[in-house]
């Protein structure tokens, strides 16, 4: 692992508020942890049921830096006696459950949550005090119709998927909110910036319904893992820290009005598809585990592999950071975190 300098100085939070919405999930837990760093800033920790977040920040509750909120961003902004300066929103499931089954339950967060924070930022700005808003998109954004491996920059978003497809509640509504985003910039000038997160992983202590989750469980346990395929396209994985050293670099660094990958462009290994993903868990969890061996298998086996994409991370390193986790590095540490 190479530690690179991501951003100047930390200091641009100190002793200003901040929302994160969606705070119990992967990348909104490990944005509290971060900014927790900070001092005298008032981080509220959004959510929409308490007990979860007394259970994702359970170590840091006494903490007066820390107010936990319960409150659905889809309904209505919170409430707080000090302004927001800064609003990171993350809120919206990211299951492949959730997403075929309750599709509503989707869109609202990623469509409505996104229109309440920028009103409230408005509103604010008219008021004559300013706020930044960091919009939480999605590689899903962009599509590969191609019939070889591709890299995709910020500007290459003609191509989408078919809108009767499964994944089309998530990935057309975070291009909405995208929309939504630069529309309240352009006519009310509203600071807002978009990141465009490619595939993350890491710990979490209240885990997503995915299957790198599953895989990790498993292991874990000892379990064997069985994939359907051996040859799943590759994508553009991204380790947790790294994605949040992201996320504050365009924060501090990055342009409102505009969009940025965060993503691993594949450096340190991380163009990985997610049968090539299992097999390193099980490779990790088998040396970090006494007395285990795990093996992986295929219900099926092809020979050739299917198409996947990256996402072109220049823009974003242009502004100082870089990646500094590999696949294996970033779940090894994932792993050791479980076991700890």
């Amino acid at each position: 692992m190479n530690i690179s300098i991501v951003y100047n100085t930390m200091n641009i939070f100190a002793g200003k508020t901040i929302l994160i919405t969606g705070a119990t999930g992967l990348i909104g837990s490990h944005l509290v942890k971060k900014l927790l760093e900070v001092t005298n800033c008032t981080i509220i920790a959004l959510g929409r049921n308490m007990q979860k977040l007394q259970d994702a920040f359970k170590d840091y509750k006494n903490d007066g830096t820390l107010i936990l909120m319960e409150g659905d961003v889809a309904e209505k902004m919170p409430e707080f006696e000090n302004d927001f300066d800064y609003i990171f929103h993350a809120a919206g499931p990211i299951s492949g459950e959730v997403i075929r089954n309750y599709p509503v339950s989707v869109i609202t967060p990623n469509i409505m949550g996104t229109i309440h924070c920028l009103e409230y930022l408005k509103n604010r700005k008219e008021g004559g005090h300013a706020g930044k808003m960091i919009v939480f998109s999605s590689a899903t954004v962009y599509a590969n119709p191609m019939n070889a491996d591709c890299t995709v920059s910020e500007s290459e978003t003609s191509l989408a998927d078919s809108l009767d497809a499964a994944n089309a509640p998530y990935s057309e509504s975070k291009r909405m909110s995208e929309v939504i985003a630069k529309s309240y910039f352009k006519q009310y000038g509203v600071e807002v910036i978009i990141a465009r997160f490619s595939y993350l992983y890491g710990y979490s202590k209240l885990a997503p319904d995915t299957a790198f989750y599953e895989f990790v469980n498993k292991s874990l346990r000892g379990d064997n893992l069985v994939l359907n395929s051996n040859c799943a396209p590759r994508r553009d994985n991204i380790f947790v820290e790294d994605a949040v050293d992201g996320l504050l670099c365009i924060c501090e660094k990055g342009n409102a009005g505009e969009s940025y990958n965060i993503s691993s462009g594949g450096d340190g290994d991380n163009f990985a598809a997610i049968d090539e993903i299992a097999t390193t868990i099980a490779e990790s969890a088998n040396n970090l585990l006494d007395n285990v061996k795990i093996k992986v298998s295929f219900r099926e086996t092809a020979n050739e592999r299917r198409p996947g994409f990256l996402l072109d991370n220049k823009k974003l390193k242009a502004l100082g950071w870089n990646v500094n986790y590999s696949l294996r590095e970033g779940i090894e540490k994932t792993l050791k975190t479980y076991i700890s």
